[in-house]
């Protein structure tokens, strides 16, 4: 079929490319208001092109996307954070991330069917980029820019496939546009087929697209659009998810490929293409900055060029993140997403990632910090009192009032984005591979290591930096401890353990150790996750009596510094009596055990089961238009 016979309407494509916004160097594009073009006008210039390409990119944004149901939802619980302590709830999104979702969950239809619009968009791309007369017979900037259109099509698609893969399993996967498609009622795909031709695809985008700092010899600015660094970098994380373990849709035990190491052998190229070009991607020196700085200052053009793959929320795009998520501020929001009082005890005291990761207080009357109980810490990276450019104000009341002051702010998005692939993620994957291809730790591998721990721990170790293992298992326990402590609250725990078939493992030591620290008796208490490096750790991660009871802390911070101030007076790692607050300070129970605490437990995870909950249900209206979607993933 040649262009001319093309007269198909794109409903809706350059309307939602409107709300896309994601540059970061303010320049967005103005669609026309339409709700519809004829394809040939669409892709007849490069303008439109790219307005078409928005329309993908803005398929990863709002409540349906990464803007809180993939990110927020999809990926809990774990052994890191679970989304609610309430093990009886009958809210949607508590009950998928318990393990309890059921195929007519709108938690789960609604963000696949979103994710398979972006693909759908992606795919019209793909077809038609190619077609035009400018991509061949252009000058050459403009066939630069037209190919490197190409390549994020090819990555978006790859972006969107591989979250439903990864999901679901099997399911189907189109090539084509819709409106080529002889049969609309595409039968389920191999998770393993599918996963094969992304790598294919993704390698042809990697020569489609400039590096990052290249962008502007062809003429584009300078924004948060993929390059050249996210094609190679989603490669490596699909390589390693292809070779990693997974779940038959049919259910039984988890298994990974026999050749396995075909596949991490690809990640390891990958990573190690980037780690060569440092001018490119590499560390930014500050962890605390990564976030406060960048990430909740609306500005992902970190210089490092950390940031290798975000899904932007700039310029209106819905997104709930620090809105569910965070720390409350006034009494607003928060509260989403609850850290496991394991986790924050897998962090050493020097470790500056906790404070960032991790919050064990509330903000009111807009400065003051009042200090949380353990079970009541809340994910940190998405925290209110960081966000700036723009900066949002809650309704902070009078001070002067002893209870908690009422709010009527509705604010429902802080335009908060969602980072895909960080180069932290590069070093850490170069390190795995490094050592399961070599049966054993490299020195390039323990150097990857060591630059994201140093990080971890201010740049400089304030006492004996960590010895790491130079066995294979023991340096692999290693690294699940160490992207543990770099990515919590960023949604790659629970994938991370699957692909190394983890996930039970993790779910039932954590829910052992919670139970031991409720009793905090020394003899119920298991010496160290056996699946995570810690051994000969430190007395508070093997013994709930060597930490504190109580906590002290003081309401009122000082003026200057607010940021930096920890209002709790005694170490989190130290035993404590049960003494009255002194003057000045308040109490609060840290860790009390008993029934409460019971109680809490019983809800982490609490609907997991091995050998099913690894996959979610495929959507029940689907199934009800599609015949060929049968059958069901085992269990549902």
């Amino acid at each position: 079929m040649t262009r001319k016979n093309i007269k198909t309407v794109i409903a809706g494509t350059l309307l939602s490319a409107a709300v896309m916004g994601w540059m970061g160097c303010k320049k967005f594009l103005s669609p026309e208001a339409v709700s519809s073009f004829d394809t040939e006008y669409v892709f007849d210039n490069i303008t439109n092109a790219r307005k078409a390409l928005l329309g993908s990119y803005n398929s990863l944004t709002g409540d349906y996307g990464y803007g809180i149901r993939i990110s927020g939802y999809w990926a809990y619980d774990s052994d890191e954070m679970i989304k609610g302590t309430n093990s009886t709830t009958t809210d949607e999104g508590q009950l998928l991330a318990k393990y309890l979702g059921i195929a007519s969950n709108l938690q789960i239809t609604n963000p696949f069917n979103q994710m398979y619009t972006g693909a759908e968009r992606a795919n019209l791309c793909i077809y038609n980029i190619p077609k035009m007369d400018l991509y061949n017979d252009g000058g050459a900037q403009q066939q630069a820019q037209l190919k490197r259109m190409l390549g994020e099509a090819y990555v978006l698609r790859a972006q969107f496939m591989y979250e439903l893969v990864r999901n679901f399993g099997d399911v189907p996967f189109q090539k084509q546009p819709s409106q080529y498609t002889s049969n609309l009622f595409q039968s389920r795909m191999s998770r393993d087929s599918i996963l094969d031709q992304l790598l294919v695809d993704l390698k042809q985008a990697e020569d489609l697209m400039p590096w990052r700092t290249d962008v502007g010899t062809i003429g584009d600015p300078t924004d948060q659009r993929f390059t050249k660094g996210s094609a190679k970098a989603l490669r490596a994380k699909i390589a390693l998810t292809r070779g990693g373990y997974s779940l038959p849709v049919s259910g039984g035990a988890l298994t990974r490929p026999s050749n396995y190491l075909d596949f991490y052998k690809i990640a390891h190229d990958e990573c190690a293409d980037l780690i060569a070009n440092p001018s490119q991607h590499t560390l930014l020196p500050s962890y605390k900055d990564l976030f406060k700085n960048y990430l909740l200052a609306h500005n992902l053009n970190d210089p490092a060029g950390e940031y290798i793959m975000v899904a932007s929320m700039a310029s209106g795009a819905d997104s709930k993140l620090g809105i569910q998520t965070g720390t409350k501020v006034n009494g607003v929001g928060g509260g989403n997403l609850n850290i496991l009082p394991t986790y924050f005890y897998m962090f050493d005291s020097t470790d500056v990632r906790r404070d960032v990761t991790c919050v064990p207080y509330e903000i009111t009357f807009d400065t003051i910090k009042t200090g949380h109980a353990m079970n009541a810490v809340y994910d940190g990276k998405f925290r209110k009192e960081w966000v700036s450019n723009p900066s949002f104000i809650f309704s902070a009341g009078s001070a002067s009032t002893s209870t908690r002051p009422a709010t009527n702010n509705a604010l429902q998005n802080m335009q908060l984005s969602w980072p895909l692939i960080r180069f932290a993620d590069v070093l850490l994957w170069y390190a795995e591979t490094e050592n399961e291809i070599n049966n054993g730790p490299t020195a390039a591998a323990i150097d990857a290591v060591s630059r994201v721990n140093l990080r971890g721990h201010g740049g400089s170790y304030k006492e004996t930096p960590p010895v790491i293992p130079t066995t294979k298992d023991g340096f692999f326990k290693f690294l699940v401890k160490e992207r543990m402590l770099e990515f919590g609250n960023e949604g790659i725990r629970k994938y991370d353990l699957i692909r190394w078939n983890l996930l039970a493992t993790a779910v039932s030591e954590t829910r052992t150790r919670l139970n031991a620290w409720a009793t905090a008796t020394e003899a119920s208490h298991p010496v160290m996750p056996l699946y995570s490096y810690m051994e000969n750790g430190p007395a508070y991660a093997r013994d709930a009596t060597q930490l504190p009871t109580y906590l002290y802390f003081m309401k009122t911070p000082p003026r200057s510094n607010v940021d930096d101030f920890n209002p709790f007076l005694n170490s989190y790692y130290k035993p404590s009596g049960n003494a009255a607050a002194p003057t000045g300070q308040t109490r609060v129970s840290w860790w009390l055990g008993g029934s409460s605490q019971v109680t809490y437990v019983s809800s982490v995870a609490s609907g997991f089961k091995t050998g099913q909950s690894e996959l979610m249900p495929i959507p029940q209206s689907q199934r009800d238009v599609n015949p060929n979607l049968s059958p069901q993933n085992f269990g549902y």
